[in-house]
């Protein structure tokens, strides 16, 4: 890749490296990675199942262990996702890369920098994000310990731990043991979201960088040339064009190909958690300390599925202003053979360019309320019956 992208996406190249996924590492390494990271997710999974078994029943636990099993069934579809689509994900890239050096005039140029540069200002800041809440997450079991030394009780506090398993040992003896497995759990976990989460949400911002330039080749076009005197050049620039919209169309069926099934997926999960996360605050109300655990699992998963959903409606946007311009555009002074071009330009955006859900559910922000009021559904549910 050349310089201009890997400026703006150094970040996520960094972040898809420490995964085992950018698709120009070694092969060892984008073996290695995933297997390691996966073996770490699973044998959480397995601490998760057992509690199930032993606590079948307990309302409290039974919804605690089913939160946890599916954060760490959906940080495992993320990651597998990618592993499975990285082939697709290279192409994608270089894709990008293509446009990156066929774009030259400098409005076009800007507008790519322009999202560019937004793709990595929301890379930084959905991690910090993120990574804010994981330490608000990982610190509160420590607290007691805290306490125990700074206000000292005649007997030791009760032991809090990140997250409720059942490792089959003694998990007062093995405290810090069992502390330690947890975070790299919460940790490997979070950083599946952020890592994938920011380079699909770079591809698309990408995407939509695209349609605004065409927008404004379409716009100016007519201001570029003279029908009479350059009609070679003319249809050559709408050629231009034509390509770089069949391109963008291309790349956006591209992504949306490696992340439907899982995108399909994501969203069921976050339907159930948000349910259930509702149903534990409720049930955890008056222990603080609960209630800000459960609280960070509840906003991260907003979050998230906010992630998934607004890039698809900035994306679906973008893409229908190219018809809008497209039809702005003096048409009538166009020769024929320059308004049988535009005319294929008009027919192909009419219809937006989205992204999906398993090829049911188009991300959008209908979709985000969508799930919201889904979830509230199932919630109420669950509370009825309680």
């Amino acid at each position: 890749m050349q310089g201009d992208m890997l400026k703006y996406y150094s970040r996520n190249q960094f972040f898809l490296s420490q995964m085992g996924i950018w698709p120009y590492q070694s092969r060892m390494i984008k073996i290695l990675l995933p297997f390691i990271f996966v073996s770490a997710e699973m044998s959480v999974f397995a601490t998760q199942v057992l509690l199930l078994y032993d606590t079948w029943g307990d309302m409290s636990m039974t919804v605690e262990g089913i939160v946890n099993v599916i954060l760490l069934v959906g940080a495992t579809i993320k990651l597998v996702n990618v592993v499975l689509n990285n082939k697709k994900l290279q192409h994608l890239l270089q894709l990008m890369d293509e446009h990156w050096q066929l774009f030259h005039s400098e409005s076009e140029l800007h507008i790519l920098r322009q999202y560019a540069n937004i793709g990595h200002k929301i890379t930084k800041y959905y991690s910090v994000y993120i990574n804010i809440f994981v330490v608000m997450f990982m610190t509160i079991p420590l607290l007691p310990k805290v306490l125990d030394v700074i206000i000292p009780l005649n007997e030791s506090r009760p032991s809090v731990f990140v997250i409720a398993g059942e490792w089959g040992v003694d998990k007062e003896k093995y405290y810090y043991p069992i502390l330690l497995h947890s975070y790299v759990a919460a940790i490997v976990s979070t950083r599946c979201m952020v890592n994938v989460d920011t380079m699909y949400i770079v591809c698309v911002l990408h995407g939509c960088s695209l349609f605004s330039a065409i927008g404004i080749r379409v716009e100016n076009i007519f201001d570029k040339i003279k029908l009479n005197d350059e009609e070679e050049t003319m249809s050559k620039k709408h050629i231009v064009m034509k390509e770089y919209n069949s391109g963008e169309y291309y790349e956006m069926i591209m992504l949306d190909s490696a992340f439907k099934t899982a995108t399909f997926l994501i969203l069921s999960l976050n339907v159930m958690i948000l349910s259930l996360i509702g149903l534990q605050l409720l049930n955890k109300m008056g222990q603080t300390q609960e209630v800000i655990r459960f609280g960070c699992i509840a906003v991260g998963a907003v979050t998230h599925l906010l992630s998934m959903c607004v890039p698809g409606q900035v994306l679906l946007d973008k893409s229908l202003e190219v018809f809008d311009k497209a039809y702005n555009a003096q048409w009538y002074t166009f020769s024929s053979k320059t308004t049988k071009l535009l005319s294929i330009l008009l027919y192909r955006s009419f219809v937006p360019c989205t992204l999906s859900a398993g090829n049911m559910f188009v991300m959008s922000m209908a979709t985000f309320s969508s799930v919201m009021h889904t979830a509230m559904s199932y919630f109420t549910t669950l509370l009825s019956v309680s």
